[in-house]
């Protein structure tokens, strides 16, 4: 192999897990926190593809290189797993922690490289018998395997987005898995079930159902709704309290420009008594009038959270839509 060509894969290598190392982009919403985790898939593409050109191809009987190269590309998977590890702990030290993950994603970035790179340069007239048995079909699997890996998060994300926006004005809904993609729940005991029939409206009614007891207090945090407020004049919450004793909890709204200080944002104090459905509505005005120095800046609302104190008796609250009016 040339001098020059060699020196060209180390230089590429090198390049393409500088990326990774030394620059860092602090990651703000959910969609650019998945797509920087997905970066690791290409990145690693590419360091496989120059890995292979810089290992000997395994020759078969005839003098013709065999392919596919499983012995080859096993070295340069395995090559990448230790430089992914690698990676990921030399990230320590820049006060980002080792993620298992992406080691996942940078293999699996490589398995979809090396595959496509065997594709692509296979010859195309070669003796049947330095041709691995189904080996097109198994290179092309395992090429597939691991774009699916590497693009799952974001098209979960993108779908995620999606709908977001297609239920606008509701910010929440509580009806399947997808609508806690924005949503957590702060160490909450939480999951989406129905609604009791005391309280359900219809059949088959779904809620947030957070459980709660003197040890643990009810939350459930948008942290990030669909952003601009303006032209809607209230915010609602429903609201169902199954427990045999009230529940105290505080509205929490603030916008992109909040300094974290309690004066900065909304805090509306809320009594949610035993055993109740109740829908709360705040008038928007109030939401953007609520900082004490300034007005809250309606079309990049950044965060919407309901959280409690820890009762005196254990029950369950549900919350089942967040919307806007």
């Amino acid at each position: 192999m040339a001098v020059s060509r060699v020196a060209a894969s180390i230089v590429g290598i090198i390049a393409l897990l500088s990326l990774l190392l030394f620059i860092h982009v602090s990651a703000t919403t959910a969609w650019l926190r998945v797509a920087l985790d997905a970066s690791h898939g290409p990145i690693f593409a590419g360091v496989a593809i120059l890995l292979s050109l810089l290992l000997k191809p395994k020759m078969g009987t005839p003098g013709a290189a065999v392919w596919p190269d499983w012995v080859r590309y096993s070295k340069v998977l395995g090559l990448c797993i230790a430089l992914g590890a690698l990676i990921e702990f030399l990230q320590g030290f820049d006060g980002r922690p080792p993620s298992f993950f992406d080691v996942l994603t940078d293999t699996a970035g490589a398995m979809a490289g090396l595959a496509g790179w065997a594709l692509a340069t296979r010859p195309r007239k070669l003796p049947s018998r330095v041709i691995a048995k189904n080996g097109p079909w198994a290179v092309i699997a395992l090429g597939l395997a691991g774009m699916t890996f590497v693009l799952w998060r974001p098209l979960h994300a993108a779908v995620a987005y999606a709908h977001r926006a297609a239920i606008l004005p509701t910010l929440a809904e509580f009806t399947g898995p997808l609508d806690l993609y924005f949503a957590t729940t702060d160490g909450s005991a939480a999951a989406i079930s129905d609604l009791p029939a005391p309280w359900s409206r219809q059949s088959g009614e779904r809620a947030l159902a957070l459980q709660y007891d003197p040890e643990h207090a009810p939350a459930v945090q948008l942290v990030e709704p669909s952003g601009d407020w303006r032209g809607y004049g209230v915010i609602a919450v429903d609201i169902t309290n199954a427990g045999p004793s009230e529940v105290s909890l505080v509205f929490r709204i603030l916008d992109a420009h909040h300094d974290w200080s309690h004066a900065d944002r909304l805090n509306l104090p809320l009594v949610i008594p035993p055993r109740t459905r109740t829908t709360v509505r705040v008038a928007l005005d109030a939401v953007a009038s609520a900082p004490a120095s300034r007005r809250m800046d309606m079309a990049r609302i950044a965060n919407v959270m309901l959280f409690g104190r820890k009762p005196a008796a254990p029950g369950t609250l549900y919350v089942s839509r967040i919307w806007l009016e």
